[in-house]
């Protein structure tokens, strides 16, 4: 007898570790994260002043953002080994303290010797906002509960990490919106406006608002007033 219960707790302790190891292998080993770089402060070539963010380059425009968003800070990095990344982050709470909304405002230019150029014409919408044209698109997500701020190495791990690190962790149940925009004469260069909502405040979840989810029938509506809110709620401005 104790003989069995020693061969079952051994297969249990290995089908354990090959599980763990398996699950190491595809967070990092297998993910083209790993060839991100450190994060730096140094070198940001955009500027911010209160809840206005000024790019002199691609694209030369002046963002301004509800009031109720706070600046965080800003940081660069080579994202998966192939571009040049610049994060600004800016943050809104709920009147308890807790993550209301994280704003990303992210600038990527292609390496040199990298092939390849950036294309959005797939996202299902189009809108302009001042003198730039975006495609958008939007998803309700759970936040995962192994990788909480998501695989290492990527830029929405770097994003979250920043924020959560500053007292702002991405909520559990979240709308995300996708803003990008690529100049027509520099296709290889981007910047994406990440946005991410809470749904507590809502009664919803994204498993919820999930195609076959309790609420599904609920997402589109949802979808669009939140970009809708967006939308107004950003002011664009080309600099002269």
């Amino acid at each position: 007898m104790k003989k069995w219960i020693l061969i079952a707790t051994t297969l249990f302790v290995l089908g354990v570790s090959g599980a763990v190891g398996y699950a190491i292998y595809k967070i990092y080993y297998s993910h083209s994260g790993r060839f991100s770089s450190d994060v730096s402060m140094e070198g940001l070539t955009r500027t911010v002043e209160g809840n206005t963010l000024t790019s002199y380059e691609h694209p030369s425009v002046r963002i301004t953002f509800p009031p109720e968003y706070e600046y965080l800070g800003a940081q660069r990095f080579i994202l998966y080994g192939t571009a040049e990344a610049e994060q600004y982050m800016f943050a809104s709470s709920h009147p308890d303290g807790s993550t209301r909304a994280l704003i990303n405002v992210q600038f990527e230019a292609i390496l040199p010797d990298i092939k390849g150029s950036y294309d959005y014409s797939a996202a299902p919408r189009a809108i302009r906002i001042g003198p730039l044209e975006f495609y958008v698109d939007a998803d309700p997500v759970r936040r995962h509960w192994l990788v909480r701020n998501g695989l290492p190495g990527t830029d929405s791990e770097r994003y979250y990490s920043f924020t959560d690190e500053r007292g702002f962790p991405v909520p559990k149940d979240y709308i995300w919106s996708r803003f990008a925009y690529v100049p027509a004469d520099a296709p290889r260069q981007e910047m994406l406006i990440l946005q991410v909502e809470d749904l507590a405040s809502t009664g919803l979840t994204a498993p919820d608002l999930r195609q076959g989810g309790a609420n599904a029938e609920d997402w589109e509506g949802l979808r669009d007033a939140q970009l809708l809110k967006l939308e107004q709620g950003i002011k664009i401005e080309a600099l002269d």
